[in-house]
């Protein structure tokens, strides 16, 4: 199975080819060296070279929780009895499989805690106790919404309605969407002098009823409400700069902040009760909740990383640069240019790691193979950084402005002003307001990683 996912894939290695091909001829033509150049024209990583830094800082902070996870995982694989300790490729899907299904129990308990109606309040308890806010179902009128099942919400301020929400939170037949927000009317000035009032939605497709949720749907979950509060807080003379509309590791801040609300155990414990009991969340649920979302989590950040890298080196190859002489089979040729620019970009992590517990390249153990399997690539094109990038940055801003009173008033009317701005001023100083003195005043390439790294290991 290992090696049937890794082999050849010649159409899809050409189409990359050629998309990348494209993609650097137009960047080119407006003016910027590279996509990924173009991507970052008014990002807070405002270029590949600043991406790069942040990288390698990342890089440095989670190789040695890397190894140890790698050796932990070596002696597991002894364990389970699948071989010696030394990871092959192809051991770690596997392995970590195998480490899920003896927890499965915990999860399952775990999630007794974590239903639809448990995580809705804990977004009242974010939109009322944090901001202020009031957020009341209201019945749709006939014909407005799609389906029976879509809730109607709406975000108030006082007596003025600051923004109206769908959710069509349920699975049914032929609904495909896993978890997304879509915006369908953003906030912007009329000539009237009004104000237009943003409209979102959010789609999941959760379980009906009262079953609970696995700890990365709840966090998912809770990431796409962080999206919506954005959209539906923005207060805008323009809607394209509206809500999300903005840079990608902009606006990819709110939502991985609000994440915390599900990760940090001691607030998810606040507000999520037993789906039967209405019970609060016991101590010993919260140390299982703590130890499974944290269990090999360098291992998987360093995959995070690994596919950012991957991401900034396939941006920074000119095929055209290399195809003289080609001919009527540039793509064929294009495609092996590619490939061996990415082994050689990456290669300076395998010889980073010295551990000696696996075999191979660091890449394959990552389950890392072909441009063509990697879709972010193409929708993500030169900002896939944005994810590892606002994990560290959330957590930092998390630390020190929100864990000791994550409801607390006093952070939220510097939060709420982030978000009522939208993507109207998209910079670190704007973030940079939800933190106490002496906690900022850094360069984003250069975003503290304490808090994130020291959020990965179990307490």
């Amino acid at each position: 199975v290992h090696e049937s996912q890794l082999s050849a894939d010649e159409q899809g290695a050409r189409e990359m080819a050629e998309l990348l091909t494209v993609r650097q001829q137009l960047s080119r033509i407006r003016g910027y060296n590279s996509w990924g150049e173009y991507a970052q024209r008014e990002a807070l990583l405002s270029s590949p070279d600043k991406v790069e830094t942040f990288i390698d800082g990342a890089w440095s902070k989670l190789r040695p929780g890397l190894e140890s996870d790698i050796k932990s995982m070596g002696a597991e694989k002894e364990r389970l009895g699948l071989g010696s300790g030394k990871l092959q490729p192809w051991d770690t899907g596997i392995l970590l499989n195998r480490i899920r299904q003896e927890h499965v129990a915990e999860e399952n308990r775990i999630s007794e805690y974590l239903t639809y109606a448990s995580l809705m309040r804990g977004v009242d308890l974010v939109l009322s106790r944090l901001l202020g806010l009031t957020f009341k179902p209201e019945q749709p009128v006939e014909g407005e919404v799609w389906h029976p099942s879509v809730h109607k919400y709406t975000l108030r301020e006082k007596d003025r309605i600051l923004g109206i929400l769908y959710m069509d939170p349920f699975m049914r037949p032929g609904k495909v969407v896993q978890s997304a927000q879509f915006t369908l009317q953003g906030s912007k000035r009329l000539d009237c002098g009004g104000q237009q009032i943003p409209i979102t939605t959010l789609v999941y497709s959760l379980p009906v009823g009262s079953a609970g949720l696995p700890l990365p749907y709840a966090i998912t979950f809770m990431h796409e409400i962080g999206h919506a509060v954005h959209s539906l807080l923005s207060d805008t003379t323009y809607q394209h700069l509206s809500g999300t509309r903005g840079t990608v590791d902009f606006v990819e801040f709110p939502s991985h902040l609000f994440e915390h609300f599900v990760m940090d155990v001691a607030c998810l414990a606040t507000y999520a009760t037993h789906s039967s009991s209405n019970a609060a969340m016991p101590l010993e649920v919260q140390r299982s909740c703590r130890q499974n979302r944290l269990r090999f989590a360098h291992f998987e950040a360093a995959q995070q990383l690994m596919y950012a890298a991957v991401d900034q080196a396939f941006y920074s190859y000119h095929p055209l640069d290399h195809l003289q002489g080609a001919g009527d089979d540039w793509s064929r040729v294009a495609a092996e240019g590619v490939q061996c620019h990415l082994t050689s970009a990456l290669g300076r992590f395998d010889s980073d790691l010295t551990s000696g517990h696996f075999d191979g390249s660091f890449t394959a153990l990552l389950g890392l193979s072909r441009p063509s399997k990697f879709d972010h690539l193409v929708h993500y094109g030169g900002s896939y950084y944005c994810y590892l990038f606002n994990r560290a940055l959330s957590s930092h801003v998390w630390q020190h402005s929100f864990r000791e009173d994550p409801f607390g008033a006093g952070s939220g009317g510097p939060l709420m002003e982030l978000l009522r701005g939208g993507s109207v001023v998209q910079s670190l100083d704007a973030i940079e307001a939800l933190l106490p003195a002496g906690a900022g005043g850094f360069k984003a390439e250069d975003v503290p990683l304490d808090a994130f790294v020291q959020q990965l290991s179990v307490e």
